[in-house]
């Protein structure tokens, strides 16, 4: 197999029906709040949101949002990939991380996930990310997990 090579840039405008296409698949948008695309579009005007771009090969593949916040935290607010299973995901994530790390001084990414959602609580464990608490989302429970650097 293969090496995945995945890179992160800042996402356009001209991005944005792929993501939002990307997040009314049913198979991810029971695991999220999508967005319409002018929602997306108010989001990237704020300088407190940063949405990054995931490419393999030269191609879009996926998205992430992420929020600034003090003390050099940062609220992994999303990640959707639109095709699903071969890494890309987890790959994306530890690039996000580095990539929090060399453009915030981030000490800390923080990201909530549904007590359904097996498989993101799966590979965020998997990725050092712990749960530190819990709490009620209409008739959900949301897993909050941390990691510190």
């Amino acid at each position: 197999m293969s090496k995945l090579y995945i890179k992160l840039f800042a996402t356009h405008e001209a991005h944005l029906d792929d993501l939002v296409t990307w997040e009314q698949q049913s198979d991810v948008s029971e695991y999220i709040l999508a967005n319409s695309k002018e929602l997306h579009l108010v989001s990237m005007q704020d300088p407190a949101i940063q949405y990054l771009s995931v490419f393999q090969s030269e191609q879009l593949v996926g998205f992430i949002i992420l929020a600034l916040e003090p003390n050099n935290t940062i609220e992994f607010r999303r990640i959707v990939i639109g095709h699903r299973g071969a890494g890309i995901g987890q790959l994306a994530i530890q690039a996000m991380e580095q990539y929090c790390l060399e453009h915030f001084a981030c000490q800390r990414i923080w990201l909530d996930v549904f007590d359904f959602n097996e498989r993101g609580q799966h590979i965020y464990r998997k990725l050092g990310y712990q749960e530190f608490k819990r709490c009620q989302h209409g008739e959900h429970q949301l897993l909050l997990f941390e990691k510190h650097f």
